[in-house]
């Protein structure tokens, strides 16, 4: 008489493969993301109990004892720093720049590139410290 229709099967999502996906993924993002490194050269930085976040459009300048100048592992006189800058803020007027300074360095050298900021025109400067 009548027939019966088929029951038909609920369709589902298989966990077990979307989780093994999600977790390869992860893996993926934790190993290929670079990290932010300071200039190639050991610094004993001051300590602060309240560090500031720098947007990412930023210059490090690393000053050893000595007073020496470092941007991106390259030494600089004071001379090639000024130049370096001045090509920076020409190619960003909003670029900041990050003073990584030894706590033993002289505050000179420190003061030097803040006023070399100052003349070019770059408005966003600051003195990295390590957190407590």
């Amino acid at each position: 008489m009548f027939k019966e229709k088929p029951r038909r099967k609920k369709a589902g999502l298989a966990l077990a493969p979307m989780l093994d996906l999600i977790f390869i993924l992860l893996i993926f993002f934790v190993v290929s993301t670079s990290f932010s490194k300071l200039p190639g050269i050991n610094i004993n930085r001051p300590d602060a109990k309240q560090p500031d976040r720098l947007p990412p459009n930023n210059v490090m300048i690393g000053i050893t004892i000595e007073g020496t100048y470092v941007i991106n592992e390259r030494t600089l006189s004071q001379e090639q720093l000024k130049e370096t800058l001045q090509l920076k803020f020409q190619a960003n007027p909003k670029v900041t720049v990050l003073i990584v300074a030894d706590e033993e360095s002289k505050l000179k050298f420190s003061v030097f590139v803040m006023d070399v900021c100052k003349q070019i025109g770059i408005e966003r400067f600051a003195i990295a410290e390590e957190k407590i």
